[in-house]
């Protein structure tokens, strides 16, 4: 709704919940005066001039349906005729055809009401607060799902609203009809649903009345068109000069707005820079870390080639870095030797390793006639550098 876009400012002052009330208490006021105003302005119309200048009223055609094949149509005044009914004992597809040419009318001329007795409609009636009138088709749809055993797609319901007695009290009639009962009554009149715009009961307390199609109920005439159309256009003028004001208030708005993104573009791109430069200079300084406090691959080669015995040697070395601190790097040895029990001893007491252990059972190896080993141990780094004071 281009109303509520147009109100952000009225939103802020007063609230979701204030503006809601405001906005239902402002449509039951404009429906009211919209009320008023067709009243008077039809009064000015009502001389003969008026009904010449408008043209004919659009009619209503009601068709009831009495005994085996007896139909009653009865025709509504257009303002310069009264009320005729006709009663046919036969009725058949044409007859209403014949009927509507003999006054010079088609179908699309009137609106074709069936009439059913009143025993058809199950009727419920609904005392509410005036408040719910906003939400009133969702709270008639829940009671009618709770309370009821029928099934929505079996009827068609219909409601009036009317205000009683009661201050802030109003009466819903609800009225429902199965679906089944309508297309046995379009069938006796040999009608389709798209011919006929309601459906209404006849009886001594009341009538309930159902629109089947709305776009055969009461089409408007070609004066309600210039109507509607000078309202609009009234609407659309104002609507222009508060949609004026508010765009150049917006391209001021605009404007700001891309002078502050491009500030914030550049203090970005600038804290960008400065991020990389911490991650480069923190980088630089792990490296340097890492070198002094670390041996590196031709140092460990070095010492594990020290500490191996004369007959023992290796088919893989794995240096691998599992951390970082002191528990960085592990060190993993293959290879053969006379005795690998006793590696384990050697490397402990080497200086440079700790937690040696066998990894793998030992086997002794036919070709080589020595014992396989699979040695892990961790790397100890070394000491740190005692400062002098």
């Amino acid at each position: 709704m281009s109303f509520l876009a147009a109100t952000t400012r009225t939103k802020s002052l007063l609230g979701g919940g204030r503006i809601s009330q405001a906005l239902r208490t402002a449509s039951r006021s404009f429906d009211s005066f919209w009320a008023w105003w067709k009243r008077e302005f039809f009064s000015l119309l009502e001389t003969p001039f008026g009904r010449r200048l408008l043209g004919p009223r659009r009619q209503t055609l009601y068709l009831k349906h009495d005994g085996a094949d007896a139909v009653e149509f009865r025709m509504t005044g257009d303002g310069s005729e009264p009320e005729t009914t006709e009663r046919f004992s036969s009725h058949s597809a044409e007859t209403l055809d014949r009927f509507l040419q003999g006054k010079g009318l088609t179908r699309q001329d009137v609106d074709l009401v069936v009439v059913v007795p009143t025993d058809r409609f199950f009727v419920r009636t609904l005392r509410l607060p005036e408040q719910t009138l906003s939400d009133l088709d969702q709270i008639v749809a829940k009671d009618l799902a709770r309370k009821t055993t029928f099934k929505p797609d079996d009827i068609d319901d219909s409601y009036e609203v009317e205000r009683g007695p009661d201050a802030g009290k109003i009466t819903v009639h609800h009225w429902i009809i199965r679906r089944s009962f309508i297309a046995q009554a379009l069938t006796d009149l040999h009608l389709g649903l798209g011919d006929v715009s309601r459906i209404e009961g006849f009886g001594p307390a009341f009538q309930p009345r159902l629109v089947l199609n709305s776009a055969e109920a009461g089409r408007s005439p070609w004066y309600w068109t210039a109507v509607r159309a000078m309202a609009l256009g009234a609407l659309v003028l104002g609507f222009a000069a508060f949609g004026v004001a508010a765009w150049r208030k917006q391209a001021t708005l605009t404007e700001l707005a891309d002078r502050i993104d491009a500030s914030r573009a550049k203090a970005q791109s600038i804290r960008t820079q400065m991020d990389d430069l911490d991650k480069r200079q923190s980088a630089m300084m792990r490296v340097r870390g890492d070198k002094v406090s670390r041996p590196d691959l031709s140092q460990i080669w070095e010492k594990v080639t020290a500490t191996l015995p004369t007959q023992s040697w290796l088919t893989e070395l794995q240096l691998t870095q599992s951390g970082t601190g002191s528990d960085g790097q592990i060190l993993r040895l293959t290879g053969f030797s006379p005795s690998a029990a006793e590696l384990v001893t050697l490397f402990e007491n080497a200086g440079s390793f700790a937690e040696a252990a066998l990894t793998a059972p030992v086997s002794v190896d036919p070709t080589e006639k020595r014992e396989r080993f699979a040695l892990q141990m961790k790397v100890r780094p070394y000491p740190s550098p005692k400062r002098v004071p």
